[in-house]
This record gives structure tokens, C-alpha cells and sequence, in this order.
């Protein structure tokens, strides 16, 4: 019967919180674990964009559930050839949240992307040739995210940092230690968000 009520307790504190929702949006600077003859690979620059809900469940831990279309890639080198991959997700980040300070939040948690476009883009020798194979990557990419921002009225600038758990590429296993140097997301997100 503690357990009933406690849960109760917590329940009706979780709602006694206004939740909120907005749009957010800003820069992606992405690039990916390098594999054994990606010798020369550089980053990517690219976007982010989507709503998120903010629910507090007291007056310093929140969750922050989001959907949001992630352009996502790398830039490389491989002898004359210049490639640029383009990786677009829809990407389903939940945030847990924490505010020591007003205002000042820092948070972590995963995100579950899903593959909707790719384009690889080579150039050599005055010629392009761009290329899609959707394919040859992997439909599902799982990212931890670790950030802080600074919330203002209704907005908040915020980074976060997207570390990969899993294999862009189709071709190759995953394991968890990386010991195969697999092909994995990673980025830096820049950004602002707007409540409603």
C-alpha cells in the first residue's frame, strides 16, 4: 500500500508541472569513426531541425522527448578523390535534464535515429558524380548525447555531443568496444530552441 501511494505521489508531482512544447533548430558539425583507409577524414557541416516536448517532473530534473531530421555525415580524402557523405535522419532523442542553477541546465540520455536519405558526393579531377544507395547503410543508428544550454524567457541556446554506438555501413558487425573501428556518427549540435 506505500508503494501505491508513493506512486501516486509521484505521479500527481509529475503533473503538477506545466509541460511545454517548441521548436528547435541549428547547426550540425558531424563527422564519423575513422576506418582503416578513411586515412584523411574532416568534419561536416550540417542542420538540425524539430519540436521537442519539456516536460519538469520537479523544480530541477526534467525529460525533454524531441523529433527531429538530423543531416548527419563525414568529409574525407582518399588520394585525388574528395568525398562528402551525407547522412539524413529522423532522429527521436530523449533528454534527461538537470537544473542546479536557474536557468542552467546540463543533460543526457539516447537517441534513436532512423536512415531517410543518404547522398555520397565524389570529386576528381574537375568531375562530380554523386550517388545514392540507401542500401549500403544500416536503417538504425543509436547515439548517447551529452549537453548543457542556458535557458532565456522562452528560448534556450544549447550544445550538445552526439557519440555513435552502431555501424553507419551494412557490411561489418558492431561491438561495443569499437575494436574493428566500424564506421560511426558523431557530432557536435549548436542550436536554439523556442517554447511555446
Amino acid at each position: 500500500m506505500k508503494k501505491f501511494f508513493g506512486l501516486l505521489g509521484l505521479a500527481i508531482a509529475s503533473v503538477s508541472y506545466a509541460q511545454s512544447f517548441g521548436v528547435k533548430g541549428g547547426l550540425n558539425i558531424s563527422t564519423v569513426s575513422q576506418e582503416r583507409e578513411w586515412s584523411d577524414s574532416n568534419s561536416k557541416l550540417g542542420y538540425y531541425a524539430g519540436v521537442y516536448m519539456h516536460a519538469p517532473v520537479n523544480n530541477v530534473f526534467s525529460i525533454q522527448p524531441e523529433l527531429i531530421y538530423n543531416n548527419m555525415g563525414v568529409k574525407y580524402d582518399n588520394g585525388s578523390t574528395s568525398h562528402t557523405l551525407n547522412l539524413d535522419y529522423i532522429a527521436m532523442p530523449i533528454m534527461f535534464q538537470f537544473e542546479p542553477i536557474p536557468k542552467l541546465y546540463f543533460e543526457a540520455g539516447p537517441q534513436f535515429g532512423f536512415l531517410v536519405g543518404n547522398k555520397n558526393k565524389y570529386e576528381s579531377n574537375n568531375k562530380t558524380i554523386i550517388e545514392k544507395d540507401k542500401d549500403a547503410y544500416n536503417q538504425f543508428d543509436l547515439n548517447a548525447g551529452i549537453g548543457l544550454g542556458f535557458r532565456f524567457n522562452n528560448m534556450a541556446i544549447g550544445a550538445r555531443y552526439l557519440i555513435g554506438f552502431t555501424d553507419i555501413k551494412k557490411s561489418g558487425s558492431t561491438s561495443w568496444s569499437n575494436s574493428e573501428k566500424q564506421l560511426r556518427n558523431s557530432g557536435l549540435q549548436i542550436g536554439l530552441q523556442y517554447g511555446f
